[in-house]
């Protein structure tokens, strides 16, 4: 996804802030928006715009110390409290657009639409990896449809009930990497796979038991999403792509993938009321998929047909910001 790349060289995943020592060591944990955000170990997130990069002061620590450092700030981050448990207001910035403006945009980007042959080349993907018009096959920088047959594939249900019957965690969680890999456009490399990577092993087998319950289990599926999300948090690793991915990829007719900072501006341009917590839950979710669903229903409305949720999300993400200025203007 283009907000969630940076053009810097690399990113201090340590650093401390000279100008505010009280703040302590800060881990990095994600990169959009010209923003680096860290969690430091005054158990606060603090973002950085890129105006201010140079200011931090990157700091070398030998690998246990590095992991005893995200341990406790990943540990202050997601302790209770009872302001916690309450139901937060969150400061809505006012909409950045119009939704006349976003189909606009949309239209302008994107000639035929979620059908056209510029959306399956930027966005969509083939088929079967197949090039657009019958042409040559060609590698294409479009990637949600081959990450929807990626993970359809390897997350098949009777494929990973037979790996958890027979313990075989190693290769049910090779499995779960390479859909992630499948999904990288999506995925940030920093807030979300590289934590995930590093999840202990401890946690493998109930991680695997909920993605099966969540995918394919038979109760409901808010108490399926709150068990991933229980077993996301208590690896240290509760992030909404996380928590949103497989669902999304595996039955995208139904569910959507999750980035909230595009959503809060979706729901501000609808007058949406989007209050969720950092967390992911259940609650929080179903209050996400309701928005997908009212900005899908309102594309119908516009004459465009977005095949899943995933197409919603990919026109969310691609006309939810205003476009730059150009130099000249």
């Amino acid at each position: 996804m283009a907000t969630s790349r940076s053009t810097e060289p690399s990113a201090p995943i340590i650093v401390k802030h000279p100008g505010c020592p009280q703040w302590g060591l800060g881990y990095l944990v994600e990169e959009r928006d010209e923003k680096r955000f860290y969690d430091f170990e005054d158990g606060h997130n603090h973002s950085i715009a890129k105006a201010f990069w140079s200011k931090l002061e990157p700091v070398q620590l030998g690998d246990d110390e590095a992991n005893a450092l995200e341990a406790r700030i990943r540990g202050l981050r997601d302790r209770p409290s009872a302001a916690a448990k309450k139901q937060r207001a969150r400061v809505v910035a006012p909409p950045v657009t119009s939704f006349d403006e976003q189909v606009a945009s949309f239209e302008s980007q994107f000639e035929g639409g979620f059908g056209g042959p510029h959306f399956v080349a930027e966005e969509r993907g083939s088929v079967g990896g197949e090039a657009p018009n019958g042409g040559a096959k060609k590698k294409s920088k479009a990637y949600k449809q081959s990450a929807i047959e990626t993970a359809r594939a390897l997350l098949a249900k009777g494929e990973l009930e037979a790996l958890l019957a027979a313990g075989n965690l190693a290769d049910f969680m090779e499995r779960i990497h390479k859909v992630h890999k499948a999904a990288t456009g999506l995925l940030h490399p920093l807030g979300d796979l590289i934590p995930f990577n590093k999840m202990p092993a401890e946690h493998h087998r109930a991680y695997a038991e909920a993605v099966v319950d969540l995918l394919y289990g038979a109760g409901d599926y808010a108490a399926r999403f709150d068990r991933l999300a229980g077993v996301l948090a208590a690896a240290k690793v509760a992030t909404w792509p996380l928590a949103t991915i497989l669902s999304a990829l595996v039955t995208p007719e139904e569910h959507v993938f999750v980035k909230p900072s595009f959503f809060e501006k979706q729901a501000a341009v609808l007058g949406f009321n989007l209050a969720y917590d950092r967390v992911p839950s259940a609650e929080g979710y179903a209050r996400m998929q309701s928005l997908a669903r009212d900005l899908e229903r309102r594309l119908r409305e516009r004459s465009l047909a977005p095949r899943d949720l995933m197409d919603v999300y990919a026109f969310l993400w691609r006309t939810i910001s205003p476009p730059k200025p150009s130099a000249k203007s």
